[in-house]
């Protein structure tokens, strides 16, 4: 006799146009300048990945999530993924084909505890759960140390289980394979706004149809800021433009955006961190107010 797997049904809910959320190191802050999507990262050394001192890694978690008790509305919540694990492990000097299982054990084994903690001090808060990738940024060159058939399957191996719990997500901070991440799973695709996503305008707009979300990392962690965010919408939305001429919805793309910082927090000071939620929270109002006025035009 063949057992079937039992599938699970998977955590999926709607958001409201003109959401930003930003990660890093200052959950405190993010909650009160960007209070609608607050999210709070898991920051691990990965020089020390599988140490026994992770467990302090999670204090900051505790806290935010204490903060956000009695919230209804979703949070987000992210942690490095088995990707970039496996990196840090091979770095290391691990056997490949033993960092790779390990890598998907230590992820699995963080994002549950962050769910766990989730439940436990922020009970029927909605979660919305990112596996952060920075080393898929350089995953299409040929000296990549994976195969793309590896990181597509230990990426799938993460997500899945992890959908019964939250609404998952992957984000990376450079071009990657688009297609290859949307067959994961994943609920959300976070990417800089520079990284080409217009080479998978077909996928993207498959993905939207089917609910999903994009994380538009409008905001730049690398370049000057400027004294306003019009550069930065005039960027989000000339590919918008493009996107639209290569078949995707204009109102789709508006109405399941989140607006982010193509990285995270870590390493900034306080008023850099204000910077880079102001600029996200304006580029989220001015999606707003075209997603509105867009269905006033059409009498949604």
């Amino acid at each position: 006799m063949v057992v079937l797997p039992v599938r699970l049904e998977r955590v999926r809910f709607e958001l409201p146009a003109g959401l930003a959320t930003v990660l890093g190191t200052l959950p405190s802050l993010v909650a009160e300048r960007i209070p609608k999507l607050p999210g709070a990262e898991l920051i691990v050394d990965l020089a020390g990945v599988g140490g026994e001192d992770e467990d302090e890694a999670f204090e900051p978690i505790r806290s935010f999530l204490q903060s956000l008790r009695g919230r209804l509305e979703p949070i987000v919540l992210s942690l490095d993924g088995p990707v970039t694990v496996d990196l840090a492990l091979l770095e290391r000097g691990v056997d490949p084909a033993e960092a790779l299982a390990a890598a998907e054990r230590i992820v699995l084994r963080r994002a549950r505890r962050l769910i766990e903690l989730a439940g436990r001090f922020a009970p029927g808060t909605p979660v919305m759960l990112f596996f952060s990738e920075p080393g898929l940024a350089h995953s299409m060159h040929p000296s990549f140390p994976l195969e793309p058939s590896e990181i597509e399957e230990v990426l799938t191996d993460v997500v899945e289980p992890m959908c019964s719990e939250a609404m998952v997500g992957v984000t990376v901070d450079g071009r990657a394979d688009w297609a290859m991440l949307f067959r994961t799973g994943i609920y959300v695709l976070g990417a800089p706004v520079t990284a080409r996503l217009e080479t998978a305008a077909t996928e993207i707009a498959r993905f939207l149809d089917r609910g999903g979300f994009i994380a538009w990392g409008a905001v730049p962690a690398d370049e000057p800021l400027g004294l306003s965010s019009e550069r930065l919408w005039r960027r989000l939305s000339a590919l918008w433009c493009e996107l639209v001429q290569l078949g995707n919805d204009p109102l789709l793309l508006r109405d399941r955006c989140i607006i982010t910082s193509t990285a995270g927090l870590a390493g900034f000071g306080v008023s850099q961190a204000e910077r880079v939620l102001g600029l996200a929270q304006d580029l989220a109002d001015r999606v707003l107010t075209q997603t509105v006025g867009a269905r006033l035009s059409i009498g949604a």
